[in-house]
């Protein structure tokens, strides 16, 4: 299981994932808008991650967010980069979850700091 630990600020959600080495990957998301769709970080709690070979962006798919669907991981640099996805500033983090992870579902639990 991968923790990722939210700080809400009113126009985005910053954040961080803790591999299991310890390495932490920087996050940014849309603000809390009460899980609206296409504009909001999804809710905090726990999920199955897995790998998306036929979406958008092709690295990994948040799976089970309640009332939403598409919920991708993939890189961007500020909020309107996302539609409720969890974003990744570089695409070397995000070659950091292909080598942990590659092919395989996974979990993520979402928190507050």
């Amino acid at each position: 299981m991968i923790s990722m630990y939210r700080e809400y600020l009113p126009d985005r959600t910053k954040g961080y994932m803790v591999m299991p080495d310890g390495k932490e990957l920087q996050t940014l998301e849309p603000p809390w808008l009460d899980n609206e769709v296409g504009e909001s970080c999804i809710p905090e709690g726990m999920y199955r991650v897995r790998r998306d070979t036929t979406g958008r962006f092709q690295y990994y798919e948040v799976m089970d967010v309640p009332n939403r669907t598409e919920i991708e991981m993939h890189r961007g640099t500020k909020p309107s980069h996302s539609q409720g996805c969890i974003l990744f500033l570089t695409d070397s983090d995000l070659g950091v979850l292909l080598g942990w992870f590659g092919d395989n579902d996974w979990a993520l639990e979402i928190k507050e700091q």
